[in-house]
C-alpha cells in the first residue's frame, strides 16, 4: 500500500494537470469560437476543483479513523489494566 504523502502528491498532480488542460482547451475554444471544445475545457477544469476536494474529504475520513482507532487502543489497555487487577 502506497504511503498518505505519495497518493497526496499523486492527486495534486492530477489537479494541477486538469486545471492546466482544462483551462487551456478552454481558451482555445473561446478564442477560435469552438464552443464545444470551450465546454469541454470548462468541464476539465472544473473536475480539477472535484479531485482537490475528494483529496480533502479523503484526508478528514483518514484522521477520523486515526482518532477511532486511538480511542480503542486507549479502551482496549483500560480492559486489560482492569483484568490484570
Amino acid at each position: 500500500m502506497r504511503s498518505p504523502a505519495v497518493l497526496r502528491v499523486l492527486a495534486l498532480v492530477a489537479a494541477a494537470f486538469l486545471g492546466f488542460d482544462g483551462a487551456a482547451l478552454a481558451a482555445f475554444g473561446f478564442w477560435f469560437r469552438h464552443p464545444v471544445v470551450a465546454l469541454i475545457g470548462l468541464c476539465l477544469f472544473v473536475s480539477s476543483g472535484l479531485v482537490l476536494l475528494s483529496l480533502r474529504r479523503q484526508a478528514r475520513r483518514l484522521e477520523e479513523i486515526a482518532a477511532a482507532r486511538r480511542e480503542l487502543r486507549d479502551e482496549v489497555e483500560a480492559l486489560r489494566r482492569l483484568l490484570r487487577g
